[in-house]
């Protein structure tokens, strides 16, 4: 999909949503407060290229215009990353009929040790139309990190998004903004790093292949360039990104992990590979299929769910694990959310093991669940959820999940 339909359809949504994007504009200059951002903005009138300057005042200020954008420098924010000036690229929408060239795939010419030229179909320009991309190596580099940076954007704009939200229901000072950067940019710095050791590593490799070919085995060694390359563009591990994790964010309180050994400093990958039956306080929530919803905060009929139709980029999910509803813990959490948090802020979710329903499914709820219509109750008939939280059956466990499907937990008010 090309920018300019990426564009137009989010564009759509954001109306929706009585958001407005305006084009030709510009920011010229900005000062904070302690009230407000004052913003200076230039718009285009009329087809003459002629400015007109306007005042805004807003809450907050988003600089969302990349690196090479005003609000990062006029902050004075370095820039993390390696300028690679050994190449050039060169792209452009074209329209080409031409025979074998067929349009269910991808088309790449060269051996991708050098230079690159590649066609790739799309109908957005017509039943003939390409995007024509031509460059040197540097153009792999970034398309390794593209695919990176598009979904760490998304995971930006959910976890700022959060942050803004909860200060303005006012439940939080302005302390959990700052949190925003401890939490992202370890992410970023990692996902960067090895992005271009990636890159690094395969063409490097390349180049000694390339350099070594000779006439009499030129297609032997051209079938091996191809090769390696192809097996470094193979995506696992760490691309998959189910390890991004806010570990070290100063707001994450894990209550379950081992003792550290005394003297050993205890060193978070932001890209960690997630393991099989280790749950870390920060890391990603797991799913659990096949959950029976004996208590909805609507009241509407019973029903199977999953763990991840409770969560939502809207709301923190405050999970319960317990093997009864009558235990005083769960009323007392239950009692200070209602009184302390903002009900738009939190969904309350309790989960229960599958020996805690009678034989008809049913589930005797307290007089407190029963009050609290924003309480969602759950039975773990199958087990998931009590494996994957890493919980027992007779174990009272709180687990809170952000937005964003981390683990974290807003500072106690």
């Amino acid at each position: 999909m090309g920018q300019p339909t990426l564009e137009a359809i989010m564009r759509e949504h954001l109306a929706k949503l009585d958001c407005t994007v305006e084009l030709g504009t510009r920011l010229f200059s900005f000062v904070q407060d302690e009230k407000c951002v004052r913003v200076k903005v230039a718009k285009h009138r009329g087809g003459d290229g002629e400015e007109v300057e306007e005042d805004i005042e807003v809450a907050y200020l988003i600089g969302a215009d990349g690196a090479k954008g005003i609000t990062r420098k006029q902050l004075g924010l370095t820039f993390l990353g390696t300028t690679r000036e050994d190449g050039v690229m060169v792209l452009g929408d074209i329209r080409l009929e031409a025979k074998g060239l067929d349009r269910d795939c991808w088309h790449v010419f060269s051996p991708m040790s050098h230079d690159m030229i590649s066609f790739r179909p799309t109908d957005e320009l017509g039943k003939d139309g390409w995007q024509f991309f031509m460059s040197s190596r540097t153009i792999d580099l970034n398309l390794l990190r593209d695919e990176e940076a598009l979904v760490n954007c998304l995971q930006d704009s959910v976890n700022l998004k959060d942050d803004v939200k909860v200060k303005e229901a006012q439940y939080e000072d302005a302390f959990l903004l700052d949190t925003y950067t401890a939490e992202r940019l370890p992410v970023i710095v990692e996902m960067l790093g090895f992005t271009t050791e990636l890159h690094d590593r395969t063409f490097d490799q390349l180049d000694v292949e390339h350099t070594a070919r000779t006439t009499t085995d030129e297609n032997s060694n051209s079938k091996k360039v191809e090769c390696k390359f192809e097996r470094a563009m193979r995506r696992g591990g760490k691309m998959f990104m189910l390890g991004v994790n806010y570990r070290s964010s100063p707001i994450v309180i894990d209550e379950f992990a081992p003792t550290p050994t005394s003297g050993v400093a205890v060193v978070h990958g932001a890209y960690g590979d997630g393991q099989e039956g280790v749950l870390r306080a920060g890391g990603r929530a797991p799913d659990a299929p096949g959950l029976m919803s004996v208590v909805s905060p609507n009241r509407a009929s019973a029903g199977s769910t999953r763990m991840f139709d409770t969560f939502a980029s809207t709301h923190h999910t405050v999970i319960i694990f317990t093997p009864a509803l009558a235990i005083p813990v769960v009323r007392s959490v239950l009692a200070t959310l209602d009184q302390n948090v903002p009900k738009e802020l939190v969904r309350r979710v309790v989960v229960l093991p599958g020996s805690a329903s009678a034989p008809d499914g049913s589930v005797e709820a307290s007089s407190e669940v029963n009050q609290a219509i924003d309480v969602q109750v759950l039975v773990d008939h199958a087990g998931h959820a009590y494996r994957g939280y890493i919980v027992e059956s007779q174990e009272v466990k709180i687990v809170v999940v952000h937005p964003s499907h981390g683990l974290k937990r807003p500072e106690e008010d």
